[in-house]
C-alpha cells in the first residue's frame, strides 16, 4: 500500500486523505465543540489548562478564528484545535493543541499551516505566538515553520520562561 498523501484545499476546510483508514479535517468550530475542546486542554494542560468561559469569549468574539482538527473517520472525531485573533494586520496564535494520543503524527504541522493560510488570506503580515521554553515539540513545530524568538517571557508561565515567537509573513498566498 501506498502512504503517499493527497491534499485538496478551499477556503473552508483542508483535507488530507491517504489509503489509510484516517482522513482529516480542518473547519471552523462550533460552540457544540467546546466540551470536547475542554476535554482535550485539561488532558494536556492539567492545571494550567484555560476554563470554559475563556474559550466560549474567544469563540464569541468577532476578532478571533477557533479552528477544529477531526478524524472524519472516528466515532470521537476531534484530535486537536486552534484559537488565533487577527487584530490590525497582525495574526496572533493564542492556542494550538492536539490530543497527546495524535503527538508524532504531523497533524500539529497541518492546523498550523492552515492558521498560517488564514492569516495571509485575512491580510496579516506577521504572526506571533508565546510558547514554553521547556515545551521543546511546540517550539520545534514553530521554528520548522518559520518562526523565530523575538524575546525571552521571564516567568511567563508561572515557574517556566516563555518565548515570544514571530512569523514574518510574505504577501503571496
Amino acid at each position: 500500500m501506498s502512504s503517499e498523501l493527497h491534499i485538496n484545499v478551499d477556503d473552508q476546510a483542508l483535507a488530507i486523505t491517504s489509503n489509510k483508514p484516517n482522513q482529516y479535517e480542518i473547519r471552523p468550530m462550533k460552540e457544540t465543540d467546546l466540551p470536547t475542546v475542554l476535554e482535550i486542554e485539561k488532558i494536556v494542560w492539567h492545571d494550567e489548562s484555560w476554563d470554559l468561559g475563556f474559550f466560549y469569549d474567544f469563540f464569541n468574539d468577532p476578532l478571533s478564528s477557533c479552528w477544529i482538527l477531526e478524524n472524519t473517520n472516528s466515532a470521537q472525531p476531534i484530535v486537536g484545535y486552534g484559537l488565533q485573533s487577527l487584530l490590525h494586520n497582525k495574526s496572533s496564535i493564542t492556542n494550538l493543541t492536539l490530543h497527546p494520543s495524535q503527538w508524532g503524527r504531523g497533524l500539529g504541522g497541518l492546523l498550523l499551516r492552515h492558521m498560517i493560510k488564514h492569516a495571509r488570506l485575512s491580510c496579516a503580515v506577521r504572526m506571533s505566538l508565546e510558547v514554553s521554553t521547556s515545551n521543546k515539540r511546540a517550539y520545534n513545530l514553530y521554528f520548522n515553520h518559520g518562526f523565530r524568538i523575538s524575546k525571552l517571557l521571564p516567568k511567563y508561565y508561572g515557574s517556566s520562561d516563555g518565548y515570544c515567537m514571530i512569523l514574518q509573513l510574505e504577501n503571496e498566498i
